[in-house]
């Protein structure tokens, strides 16, 4: 069979879903021709998809043999360097498609991401703003870089790569927990706890949002507590419940003041009724 029509065949059958199949036609166009490198590509792809790491691995390093200069084939063997551990060798990987091709925002994309894992943030940043000038509309380019410029504490670029990221993706709920974290330490309580609402409307099991809802909800109950406000204190920690029913500070001193003070417990119930 001609070459071309297994290449066809193979990609309606991962198209479809049916890897299995797939992995077959693709076998069988290298049988053909051995050199052909979009097919020692694509079974690469495919057995990265069943977690056969060891043999995509083998794909992607018999493409670089091929050519040394296959750009998509190095930027999967520095994914699966990273993947084992090897961040030295990923990164050679990710450095060298940036001398084959300066404008390839993937790899600067990598390479930010490198430097972050490596806590070198100034580093991560220079990168990540040449992926995000490379490729403007991949919204996880602006998130890691909102990210980079987060833990700098410059916040005002933060938010607006936040929010570059929600233009390009509004359901990226790691994107609003971050801008409500600005809010937060920014004394803005009410448009923190906002965001992080938000977050559960899109995803309800969001371990980040309850956590930050929780922390918000506990901090201004003791706030509360503190100032004497005891009702509000303990409307606070119901609060903290509804996200994160198992809390424990807030079981604590919920079970510690409504004891303490029934009367206010029982007018607490009357009004949620």
């Amino acid at each position: 069979m001609d070459v071309h029509d297994l290449i066809f065949q193979g990609a309606d059958y991962h198209y479809k879903g049916d890897l299995d199949k797939a992995i077959a036609k693709f076998q069988a166009a290298v049988r053909v021709e051995p050199q052909n490198e979009y097919a020692h590509n694509q079974l690469g792809i495919l057995y990265a998809k069943k977690e056969h790491f060891d043999a995509a691995f083998g794909e992607f390093q018999k493409v670089v043999q091929i050519d040394r200069r296959n750009t998509y084939a190095l930027l999967w063997l520095g994914i699966l360097y990273l993947k084992q551990g090897n961040l030295n060798q990923g990164f050679e990987k990710f450095q060298r498609i940036i001398e084959i091709d300066p404008a390839n925002a993937d790899a600067y994309y990598f390479l930010g991401a490198v430097y972050n894992f490596r806590h070198n943030t100034a580093r991560a940043i220079e990168y990540l703003k040449k992926a995000r000038d490379a490729d403007s509309a991949e919204p996880d380019t602006h998130y890691r870089l909102a990210q980079a410029f987060h833990n700098l504490d410059m916040t005002a670029n933060a938010l607006l790569e936040y929010q570059r990221t929600l233009a390009l993706k509004p359901s990226h709920t790691k994107a609003i927990n971050g801008i409500g974290w600005i809010y937060y330490n920014r004394g803005d309580r009410d448009a923190a706890i906002c965001q992080w609402k938000k977050t559960l409307k899109i995803n309800p099991k969001d371990r980040d949002a309850i956590f930050n809802l929780a922390k918000a909800y506990n901090d201004l109950a003791w706030e509360a507590r503190n100032h004497n406000k005891l009702e509000a204190a303990i409307l606070y920690w119901k609060k903290t419940l509804a996200v994160d029913p198992k809390n424990k500070a807030a079981l604590h001193y919920l079970k510690k003041y409504e004891n303490r003070e029934p009367e206010i417990g029982n007018r607490l119930r009357s009004s949620l009724r």
